[in-house]
């Protein structure tokens, strides 16, 4: 079967996927009508991605807010950092 990666702009979605243990490959940017770029993150192929992904969306997942908290205030600086 040849997997390909999930893409997601949804910055929640991508630091649940980092904390539970996946590999965000890279950041895209997509301009907008407003001017400023949005964030699009790619992960690694996963067999556990699409079950990951709707455990999220159905409120299902289990985080440390904490650890949430933390990775995604990492995440939001290297989406900044690294903005083109």
């Amino acid at each position: 079967m040849n997997e390909i990666p999930l893409v997601t702009s949804e910055t929640d979605l991508a630091v649940f996927l980092i904390l539970s243990g996946l590999t965000l490959l890279e950041i895209q940017y997509e301009p907008r009508s407003n001017g400023r770029k949005r964030g699009i993150f790619v992960f690694q192929p996963d067999p556990r991605l699409l079950d990951l992904k709707n455990l999220f969306e159905s409120g299902q997942a289990s985080i440390n807010y904490a650890d949430f908290k933390q990775k995604k205030s990492d995440l939001m600086d290297r989406l900044m950092k690294e903005l083109p």
